[in-house]
Parts: C-alpha cells; sequence; structure tokens
C-alpha cells in the first residue's frame, strides 16, 4: 500500500510548473534549474504512473488526461509548499513577514494604495507587496499560493465568477461605467446619457473584456455603437484620446478617480452599466488575519462618493 512519502513533492511541483508555464524549459527557468532535470522528474512520475503525463504540442508541451489529473493535485501541493515557507519567518512573532495582494490596475492605484497606507498606520512592521493582475491572474495567484488576497472585479450579479475554494469573497461595491466627454459636448447637457444618443459616435470601450461587455449592453438597449479601433485598458490614455476628439469613452467611475483629465466630463449612462468589486481573502493561513483586516480598510476606501457630470 502507497503512502504520500512514495511520491517526491519537489516531482509534483516541477509538474505543476511545466503545465504552468506549457513547457519543460519554462520550468526550468523559474527554478533555475536544467531542462534535464526538469524532465527527470517529469519521467519519475510518469514512471509512478504508469503513462505519460505530458506531450508535445507545438513548441512546448501539454497535459494528457492523466496528467490533467495529476497536474490537479500538484498545484494543490504548490500552494501548501508555498504558503508553509511563506509563514516561517513569522512563526515566532506569530505575524506574517510580509502581506501579498493580487489587484487589477485601477484598484491598485487607488483602493489598494489607500489600504495599504492605512495599514501601515497600525502595523508599520507589516511588508505588503502589490502584485498588478486582472482578476483572472490574481484568483490564479490566490490558487497557488503567491498571494494572500486578491481584489476583483466581475459582471453585476456574478460573483461565482471570481469564487474559488479555499478563499473568502467579500463584495466591495458597485462600479458604474460612465461617458467621458469634453466639456460643452451637446450629450453633457443633460444629466444621463441615453445608449441611443450613442448610435453614430466613435466610442473608446477598452480591453477586449470591456468592448465585449459594453457590446452586450448595447445589445440588450437594441443599440449599436461605433467602436473607435484602439484597443486598450490605459485610462490615462483614452482620456486622452477624447481630449483629442477621437470619441467619447466608457470607463468605470474608479478608473476617473486614480486619474481625470482637465476639461472633460463624467456623465451616468441610460440604461445604467457597470461592474461589481470584490476583494477574496485565502483561509487558513498565518496571513489570514491581517488580509481580512485589509480587507476591511478596503471596504472602507471602496466607499468614494461618485461623480456628478
Amino acid at each position: 500500500m502507497s503512502t504520500p512519502l512514495d511520491l517526491d513533492p519537489r516531482s509534483l511541483v516541477v509538474l505543476h510548473l511545466v503545465v504552468r508555464h506549457g513547457s519543460l524549459s519554462g520550468a526550468a527557468r523559474e527554478l533555475g534549474w536544467t531542462h534535464p532535470a526538469v524532465a527527470q522528474h517529469v519521467r519519475r512520475l510518469e514512471r509512478a504512473a504508469g503513462c505519460a503525463l505530458v506531450e508535445r504540442h507545438g513548441r512546448g508541451v501539454r497535459t494528457t488526461a492523466a496528467g490533467a489529473v495529476l497536474a490537479g493535485h500538484a498545484a494543490g501541493v504548490a500552494a501548501a509548499l508555498r504558503a508553509a515557507a511563506d509563514c516561517l519567518p513569522g512563526l515566532a512573532t506569530d505575524r506574517p513577514a510580509r502581506l501579498r495582494v493580487a489587484a487589477f490596475p485601477t484598484a491598485c492605484a487607488t483602493l489598494v494604495l489607500d489600504a495599504v497606507r492605512d495599514l501601515a498606520a497600525g502595523a508599520p512592521d507589516l511588508g505588503v507587496d502589490v502584485l498588478q493582475a486582472e482578476p483572472p491572474a490574481a484568483v490564479q495567484a490566490l490558487r497557488e499560493g503567491a498571494a494572500d488576497l486578491a481584489v476583483v472585479f466581475h459582471d453585476v450579479g456574478d460573483p461565482g465568477g471570481v469564487a474559488t475554494p479555499g478563499t473568502t469573497v467579500r463584495p466591495l461595491r458597485h462600479d458604474p461605467l460612465v461617458l467621458v466627454a469634453p466639456e460643452g459636448h451637446p450629450l453633457a447637457r443633460g444629466p444621463r446619457v441615453p445608449l441611443a444618443a450613442l448610435g453614430g459616435t466613435a466610442v473608446v470601450a477598452g480591453c477586449p473584456t470591456c468592448r465585449a461587455r459594453w457590446e452586450r449592453h448595447c445589445a440588450r438597449s437594441g443599440v449599436r455603437t461605433r467602436l473607435h479601433h484602439q484597443v486598450t485598458d490605459d485610462y490615462v490614455l483614452m482620456q486622452a484620446m477624447v481630449a483629442a476628439g477621437q470619441g467619447l469613452a466608457v470607463l468605470p467611475e474608479l478608473a476617473l478617480t486614480a486619474h481625470r483629465r482637465p476639461g472633460l466630463v463624467a456623465l451616468p449612462l441610460d440604461p445604467p452599466t457597470g461592474r461589481d468589486l470584490a476583494v477574496l481573502v485565502r483561509e487558513g493561513t498565518p496571513a489570514t488575519g491581517w488580509a481580512t483586516a485589509f480587507a476591511d480598510r478596503l471596504a472602507g476606501f471602496a466607499g468614494f462618493a461618485g461623480f456628478a457630470g
């Protein structure tokens, strides 16, 4: 009868890295090992399993069906080992050496920085590392033990899109989408901008995900806007494009908290749309208490006042 000690956890971590990078060479670079050393660990697991775990795919590799099953367990082992290593420096004082926060870019420039400053006032010895990552990457960092909490956004009313086992999901606030236009623009005369009024206007709608969300919202109202060819989630650039007469922009209100260009106005949309913000906290680690305290501060700073036109 086999025992957990029959498997080398290092081999499982290697498999996890191979899968994450999609290649043996990528795993070797992260570990600082040679390619043959990584391949040896994969072969060792394949001998134990009695079947192939990875196969060539393009210039890299992908898992077989059996490999995908073991890779799922390997990810858990990698996360557990990372968590154990991270907690070692703080065991003697019952305090983690660092608190690791993964957050999407706009949150990094606003809520997260405010929370870091506020937490430092009460815990000056606690370091906070901030990883800028879009929600899928932030959630992945949480799953792999590379982050203690993640600040994310999801479609309105769909927190299940970011929920992950072993974490607590805490809603922060709704972040409405607003239309950004030059002062004096004809659409800036009313309290709200009807979607139908944007039918022939060039709209800078952001990154591919944001553009798709915008198009879905417009389609629900039977409106089709003319999207600007520029695809970017740089909210500074998007506002500069509006100021240069390239069109109008639709931006989350939080982005205008991070940066607002003079000479522009932010207008509510009719019907309204937006995204919901949330923070995910890893449970059961030495950092959970501080991560929860950080989440409390995020919730406080998330109550910023909305923009008037």
